[in-house]
C-alpha cells in the first residue's frame, strides 16, 4: 500500500470565503467614509459660495453702491436702527461708537452668514 501524503499547496474554501468577506467589509467601510467626506466637501462649497456673495454684498452696501440685496436672490438683509459698540484702546479707556449692524442671512432660513457693525 502506498503511503498517502498530503500537500497543502492552496487555500481551503472556508479560507477564501472568510478573506472575501473581510475584503468586502473593508471596501464598504471605505466607501462609507468616502461618501461622507464628499458630502462634507460639497456642503462647505455651498457655505463658501454664500460667504463670498455676502462679503461682496456687504462691501457694496457699506460703500453706498447698493441700498438693498435685490441683486442677491439667495441673501436677505437685516439692519438695526441704532447700536452702540464699546471698544477699549491701548490705554484701556472705553469709547462708545454709534452705528448699526448689517446682518446678512440665507434667504428663507435663520442662518446668519455675515454680520458687520458699521459706524455712523
Amino acid at each position: 500500500m502506498k503511503n498517502a501524503t498530503t500537500n497543502n499547496l492552496g487555500f481551503t474554501l472556508i479560507e477564501l470565503i472568510i478573506s472575501i468577506a473581510i475584503i468586502a467589509i473593508l471596501l464598504i467601510a471605505g466607501a462609507s467614509i468616502l461618501s461622507t467626506t464628499l458630502i462634507i466637501i460639497a456642503d462647505e462649497g455651498v457655505d463658501t459660495g454664500f460667504l463670498y456673495q455676502a462679503q461682496e454684498a456687504m462691501e457694496r452696501l457699506t460703500s453706498g453702491q447698493i441700498a438693498n440685496l435685490t441683486s442677491y436672490p439667495k441673501l436677505q438683509l437685516q439692519t438695526t436702527s441704532a447700536a452702540t459698540m464699546v471698544v477699549k484702546d491701548s490705554s484701556n479707556i472705553s469709547h462708545s461708537i454709534v452705528g448699526k449692524y448689517y446682518i446678512i442671512r440665507e434667504r428663507g432660513t435663520s442662518r446668519i452668514i455675515l454680520k458687520s457693525f458699521v459706524p455712523n
